[in-house]
């Protein structure tokens, strides 16, 4: 086995089981309501103060990664998401689920981040599309494990809470295998290099880097003229795209069932049958993305998604309800697999744990700004079928064809060059 694999499957491993437990609680609301007494707005509470952990996580984790090292970050984010998830498990109150999500977010929202910018600066470049591709069919498993474990436990009666117990034993070995792991090279280099630097001493880097830029704090770096537009292109594009999948995970559950006439038990089938065929493109995006660029890809499968969404309107059967939900979340989900390795590859060193945080504390935002959308524009349309189809269009199809606008003006990208060439 190669070194790098090591990082790759230490990896794999957590954004599959950080993708899980995003499913397992979002998939869980409809129950959850009923078994422990709560409103709507209640539950809009634990979610929204969670996604908001998870974006103040994910910045101060990234400009720390960036100034103590990615390993060391990278071993606290397990931890609290296994602590977080069995505190979830034993939770029955509002302030006890607000506390348990708020621990388990404190992990989940720097995970992904962090483990996808410890793979790009460790794998070859002429490997390092097919590792991170690989990496990312993992969102799309973790999501239909979330799903069939949702469903299996409602199936067979068993107390749901308890289903948040699966990931703590995972997390823990996980949490062994990144011990072992060794601090990046292109760290280390750099911060040999930054702390010459600041003593007036020789410098020499073995990966070359711009050390004027990398002594100062690494989040102001992000928005300095090099770096900036990028910055706030991807900033705009993951709060659209991220808020998105959020509204089909939250919002259009309760859409088919209230206007679609479905079952909670189908809903939950649909979504993993979903998320399993959305696997698929993953791979496909991966790939795609490494010879046409990241940047191209995005906007090709936005376009396409918001094509799939119009289709799931205007479904009038459950069977062509399914069928465009598949390919909306074929679509939009798998550009997971395109946008945050553009982040790591066209970020230099001295701000790319930043960057890979950056986009994700942007998801996190888009994850409360669009679902709360949902809401405040349903009650101004009202709850009926046009009232649905009014605010699904104003809240995810309009602004996903301003996401592809957005992303359009990105640099694009070239995949198989060395890390350093894109960005120093």
């Amino acid at each position: 086995m190669e070194k790098y694999h090591k990082y790759v499957v230490s990896t794999f491993v957590g954004v599959m089981l950080m993708t899980m437990d995003f499913e397992l609680f979002l998939g869980a609301i409809p129950a959850l309501i009923p078994l422990f007494h709560l409103s709507l707005g209640e539950i809009t509470v634990i979610t929204d103060v969670s996604f908001f952990v998870s974006a103040v996580a994910a910045f101060a984790f990234g400009a720390l990664a960036d100034t103590l090292g990615r390993k060391p970050l990278f071993m606290v984010t397990v931890l609290l998401y296994s602590l977080g998830s069995l505190f979830t498990a034993f939770s029955s109150t509002l302030g006890t689920l607000i506390f348990s999500r708020s621990v388990t977010s404190l992990g989940t929202g720097p995970d992904e981040p962090l483990g996808f910018t410890i793979t790009s600066e460790t794998t070859p470049p002429e490997r390092r599309g097919l590792m991170l591709t690989v990496i990312a069919i993992a969102f799309p498993l973790g999501q239909a494990l979330g799903a069939a474990l949702i469903y299996l436990f409602t199936l067979g009666h068993v107390y749901l809470p308890y289903v948040f117990l699966v990931g703590v034993a995972p997390a823990l070995i996980l949490l062994l295998l990144r011990k072992t792991l060794d601090e990046t090279d292109r760290f280390l280099d750099l911060r040999r290099a930054r702390e010459a630097a600041k003593k007036g001493a020789g410098v020499s880097t073995k990966y070359e880097a711009d050390l004027s830029k990398a002594v100062k704090n690494p989040f102001s770096q992000m928005f300095q003229a090099d770096l900036r537009r990028k910055s706030v292109l991807m900033a705009i594009y993951t709060v659209i795209a991220a808020g998105s999948v959020a509204v089909t995970l939250i919002s259009l559950p309760v859409y088919y069932t209230t206007v679609k006439h479905l079952s909670f038990v189908d809903t939950i089938l649909y979504e993993f049958i979903s998320f399993a065929i959305a696997a698929v493109g993953y791979a496909i995006v991966g790939m795609l993305g490494n010879k046409l660029s990241r940047r191209n890809v995005l906007v090709v499968f936005l376009l396409l998604s918001v094509l799939s969404f119009v289709g799931i309107i205007e479904a009038p059967s459950p069977s062509l309800v399914l069928t465009f939900n598949v390919l909306f979340v074929f679509f939009l989900f798998s550009q997971w697999a395109a946008w945050p390795f553009y982040l790591n590859e066209m970020y230099p060193t001295r701000v790319r744990a930043t960057a890979s945080n950056f986009g994700y504390g942007f998801q996190w935002l888009g994850n409360i700004v669009l679902p709360s959308a949902v809401t405040l524009l349903l009650t101004s349309y009202g709850a009926t079928a046009s009232g649905w189809a009014l605010t699904l269009t104003e809240v995810v199809l309009v602004p996903l064809l301003l996401a592809a606008l957005v992303v359009s003006f990105l640099p694009k990208d070239n995949p198989l060059n060395v890390l350093e060439k894109n960005a120093i």
